[in-house]
């Protein structure tokens, strides 16, 4: 019976020697870690010295001559429309999303304190205004403000263009740019 005492010893040794080199094992890997991560950063920081050092140069800036044409108002002016357009489909798909909220917080009045008959009413009026709601969100993201819209390129386009028709006077200095700068 003695050598089973042994046995059952010898096998703890092993199991704590096995537990003590993959903790070893361990410590060495984190260690590892650590120290590519320190190289990293340096790296990082070395980079972005460099970088502050060294701007790159900035992107030129290319003026196209602007053709006087009688007709520039009217050019400007349809973007203007369709923008106006938009962002008043926009204000309606936002009232109605809000009153969709609305109508679906409402029932949250009800549930505090309520009895078992109120607050069956109160979720079954939830379980019926969450569809509207849902549509009234889809229909918001949907509106062309919320994504890439032609008419708002084109509007920047024609806003970003220097006036150069015949006839305009030259700018005058002391621009608001020119005063914060």
């Amino acid at each position: 019976m003695e050598w089973l005492g042994w046995l059952l010893a010898l096998v703890a040794a092993l199991g704590v020697a096995w537990l003590l080199r993959a903790y070893r094992a361990e410590r060495a890997r984190a260690a590892e870690l650590l120290y590519e991560k320190m190289d990293l950063e340096n790296e990082l920081d070395s980079i972005h010295a460099e970088r502050v050092a060294n701007p790159p140069p900035p992107a030129p800036v290319v003026v196209a001559p602007v053709a006087a044409s009688s007709s520039a108002a009217g050019d400007a002016a349809a973007p203007l429309r369709e923008l106006a357009g938009q962002i008043e489909e926009l204000r309606t798909r936002s009232r109605a999303y809000d009153a969709a909220v609305e109508q679906c917080l409402q029932p949250l009045e009800l549930m505090v304190g309520a009895d078992a008959q109120t607050m069956s009413a109160a979720l079954a009026h939830l379980d019926k205004a969450r569809k509207p709601l849902f549509a009234a969100r889809i229909a918001l993201l949907k509106t062309p403000l919320q994504r890439d819209n032609a008419a708002l390129a084109a509007l920047q386009e024609v806003l970003q263009e220097p006036s150069t028709q015949p006839g305009d006077p030259a700018p005058q200095g002391d621009t608001e740019a020119e005063q914060t700068a």
